[in-house]
């Protein structure tokens, strides 16, 4: 089990996700790459795990739109192009992190 970050931060301006992890690390996530990682049924296949939506479908200028947290293991972002369906556990994110483009 992950633990929850000690901070996240939206920077609207460069389309960044910053999230500070408990140990110091610090991963910036772009919009874009998120939106594209969507874990819900609608962008990945429950069945096969398989992938629905890539980040060339996703527009270039996605922008966080909202976001709530989940209990204490995950946060649902709303997205500019109308998506609020997924959620990111911290696993996920922490996970993610070595994907960064």
């Amino acid at each position: 089990m992950v633990d929850p970050p000690s901070n996240i931060r939206a920077h609207q301006a460069e389309q960044i996700l910053e999230i500070v992890w408990p140990d110091g690390a610090v991963n910036r996530f772009p919009y874009r790459f998120l939106r594209s990682e969507c874990p819900c049924a609608s962008c990945r296949d429950e069945w096969t795990g398989e992938r629905i939506i890539r980040i060339e479908h996703v527009r270039e200028d996605v922008k966080l739109a909202g976001m709530e947290m989940v209990g204490n293991y995950a946060v649902q972002p709303s997205w500019s192009d109308g998506h609020s369906s997924g959620i990111y556990t911290w696993e996920m994110l922490h996970n993610l992190a070595a994907e960064i483009p």
